[in-house]
């Protein structure tokens, strides 16, 4: 992709402050968009603008996305400061739980809390971008899905992966609403990629059986990084992808479909 291909473009990136959404912010910025670093955790949001670039091409926002007002004010604030197509990168996310038999899951502390993180926040986002996109007639939402969906696999993660397949339908109902108002929305559903965070999902010394039991199971069998998703995401965001919505772009090295 040529350089400054996304010169015109403002890109709001959720969950930025560390792992994936880090990767996805630098990649966006390097290729010549003005980049939104949102999460929860502002000061460290501030960290990687900073690291990123002056005022005038990365800031941060702080902002808990599943809490609606604060997601309209953060959009509102991104709108104000720069001016320009919208890309929403929807990857504010996570298990947040430990892995545990379904039986066993709080359905408020463990069901509805991951649910609203991995899904109703992203649809509360992706409505609030919708005026500014609407008015440009013009748009593109990413939706960070997960390969594990088609697998069912690994164990102990249903709320996670039911929230992550409600992503897909989610993306699908929006693609064919918003389409005629030339808005894109796409899921990008990375496979698995071991990133730094605070959350523990998988017991530690099991961790390693299995990072190696997914990378032989892939077509390519090594451990995903997260540049491996930076290249898909950067074509989502870029005018490459204009004829492309409502889709699933799996990036897993083959994972989900050899099973």
């Amino acid at each position: 992709m040529a350089d400054g291909a996304l010169s015109d473009r403002v890109c709001i990136v959720t969950g930025g402050a560390r792992g994936l959404g880090r990767a996805y912010a630098g990649r966006l910025h390097a290729a010549g968009a003005r980049v939104a670093v949102v999460d929860v955790d502002e000061p460290r949001a501030r960290e990687v603008a900073t690291a990123l670039g002056d005022d005038d091409t990365a800031r941060a926002f702080g902002c808990d996305v599943t809490d609606e007002s604060a997601v309209a004010a953060m959009v509102e604030q991104v709108t104000t400061t720069w001016p320009g197509l919208l890309v929403l990168v929807n990857n504010a996310g996570g298990a947040l739980l430990p892995a545990a038999p379904s039986e066993s899951i709080d359905p408020e502390s463990g069901w509805d809390r991951v649910l609203r993180l991995n899904l109703t926040a992203q649809w509360l986002c992706a409505r609030a971008v919708l005026p500014p996109m609407a008015a440009s007639g013009y748009g593109k939402i990413i939706n960070i899905g997960s390969a594990m969906v088609p697998k069912g696999w690994p164990a102990g993660l249903s709320p996670y992966m039911a929230a992550k397949a409600g992503v897909v339908g989610l993306t699908r109902a929006l693609a064919r609403e918003w389409g005629p108002a030339g808005i894109r929305v796409n899921v990008m559903a990375p496979g698995y990629v071991p990133v730094d965070t605070p959350k523990v999902v998988h017991d530690p010394e099991a961790e390693p059986r299995l990072r190696a039991r997914i990378a032989q199971e892939q077509c390519l069998p090594r451990t995903l990084v997260p540049e491996d998703l930076c290249g898909p995401l950067e074509f989502l965001a870029s005018a490459d992808s204009d004829a492309v919505t409502g889709q699933v772009l799996t990036v897993d090295g083959g994972w989900a479909m050899a099973a």
